[in-house]
């Protein structure tokens, strides 16, 4: 039996489905939720937790099969990957069957309608509308996005992003340090949102590409993120300030550097943190504080990037 996720962070328990659909529209949006069955059961369960202000892991179960109606979704994108049983999900004309090889995506525009199987059990990825159509294409590209709604999962690419979900998931269990800080929360956002953009095919991909960015763009969004490596920076601010899509910043960005802006930011903020090691006192600080100060709360990999870019551990820079 699968381990019921996210279960230090509970939202409702019930067995009554007016109570359910309540609750559940209260945190997603309206629906209609029905037994498929005269004689079936509900044993619904919902935990849930935000990483940040624009995706939000959820665990949802409701025991025997129901249908459920939501319509349109209209400000947030879903990912349902079931983990235990299996779902037939209508998303527009299309119609996925859903199980634990291939997972839905419903997009804010395109309506649904579903049925989860006895014993269905999901893991539901929320991403808020306006952050994922930012890093998109933003202003730039006012058309809204839709996803292809059938997700592959045992693709070499879908499979790196759901690591990064359980990655997520793994920390949030944990007591979710990782994200206690905005910098690294937002960082990690704006990975999810990315990977999940460059994964799965969607209208985005299909737009006309705007003229290639040249080095004022590198140079512009460097110059900012070399001014404020301690900002909480997202892709769509700093394309915004060089004045392109996020698209064409990160394309850009690959040209030149071979790196993303935030793979950049987080070079950057390495470089200060290794800065601050060497001029530290190792009596009054220690190298996890130091971390902290520039977003890395996984000592851990910290240690392990650190070591990659300088050959020596931080404890050995900060010891002289």
């Amino acid at each position: 039996m699968p381990t019921t996720l996210l279960s230090r962070h509970p939202q409702i328990a019930t067995a009554d489905p007016e109570q359910a659909r309540d609750e559940v529209a209260r945190r997603f949006c309206p629906h209609r939720l029905e037994l498929t069955r005269r004689t079936g059961r509900l044993d619904m369960l919902h935990n849930a937790a935000a990483i940040g202000p624009d995706v939000t892991l959820n665990y949802l179960r409701y025991g025997d099969e129901v249908r459920i109606t939501p319509g349109r979704f209209d400000d947030f994108f879903l990912v349902q990957v079931p983990i235990s049983g299996s779902a037939r999900v209508k998303v527009g004309d299309r119609v996925v069957a859903s199980d634990r090889v291939r997972g839905s995506l419903g997009s804010p525009t395109e309506p649904v309608d579903m049925v989860w199987s006895d014993g269905c059990e999901q893991l539901l990825v929320y991403l808020r509308r306006q952050a994922v159509e930012e890093l998109a294409g933003g202003a730039d590209d006012p058309r809204p996005v839709v996803f292809d709604p059938s997700m592959y999962l045992e693709t070499p690419s879908l499979r790196a992003w759901l690591r990064l979900v359980h990655l997520a998931l793994d920390d949030i269990e944990a007591g979710g340090a990782l994200f206690r800080s905005p910098l690294a929360a937002t960082h990690f956002e704006q990975t999810l949102i990315s990977g999940l953009l460059a994964a799965q095919p969607n209208s985005s991909n299909e737009a006309p590409r705007e003229p290639a960015a040249g080095s004022r763009v590198v140079r512009t969004v460097m110059g900012l993120i070399d001014a404020e490596p301690e900002r909480a920076w997202r892709l769509a601010e700093l394309a915004g300030e060089a004045g392109v899509s996020a698209r064409t910043l990160q394309e850009a960005f690959q040209r030149e550097l071979g790196s993303s802006p935030l793979e950049q930011l987080r070079r950057t903020r390495m470089e200060r943190a290794r800065r601050d090691l060497v001029e530290a006192d190792p009596v009054h600080t220690s190298v996890t504080d130091i971390a902290a100060r520039w977003g890395f709360f996984h000592l851990g990999r910290f240690s392990q990037s650190y070591r990659a870019m300088y050959q020596e551990l931080p404890s050995q820079t900060l010891a002289g």
